[in-house]
């Protein structure tokens, strides 16, 4: 389901070569269960349809130290624009800073992708500044503190 989801947008937006092989997709997968099991770094959510029960998109937490988490988020091609990746956002955010105990969320954002910014700044995060990224591009970096969260 994961896989069928993938489409050219995001793969341009995460900076991937291309879709993503089968092998990485349960890396990733088994990497996510590993870290729930253990209380690791990462947290990430499958964001499903409550009708069919299918994958529509997945939110992430990641541990950056210091008290601060980035969030990424990807909403499938028919899911878009409706909302669903800020919601989802949402509830994340309220995990991290309630069971996490996070103080500050992060999204390290590519300029031109508009609809995730907009996702970002819906939630309250303002920019503080620009990040260069592994793959040689600029990213805009926003910042929400959580205690207007919790």
């Amino acid at each position: 389901e994961w896989m069928a989801g993938e489409d050219a947008e995001q793969i341009h937006w995460f900076g991937f070569p291309g879709p993503a092989p089968r092998i990485n997709v349960e890396r990733a997968i088994a990497a996510w269960v590993e870290s729930w099991r253990t209380s690791g770094p990462v947290r990430h959510w499958a964001i499903c349809d409550h009708e069919t029960d299918g994958i529509i998109g997945g939110v992430e937490l990641r541990d950056l130290g210091d008290g601060d988490v980035n969030v990424s988020y990807v909403v499938f091609p028919a899911w878009r624009r409706r909302g669903i990746a800020t919601r989802a956002c949402r509830l994340a955010l309220a995990y991290a800073a309630g069971v996490m105990d996070y103080r500050a969320a992060v999204f390290k954002v590519l300029p031109a992708n508009a609809a995730s910014i907009a996702v970002a700044r819906r939630l309250g995060a303002t920019v503080t500044g620009m990040e260069g990224t592994e793959a040689g591009n600029i990213s805009v970096v926003l910042r929400l503190a959580l205690d207007s969260t919790r």
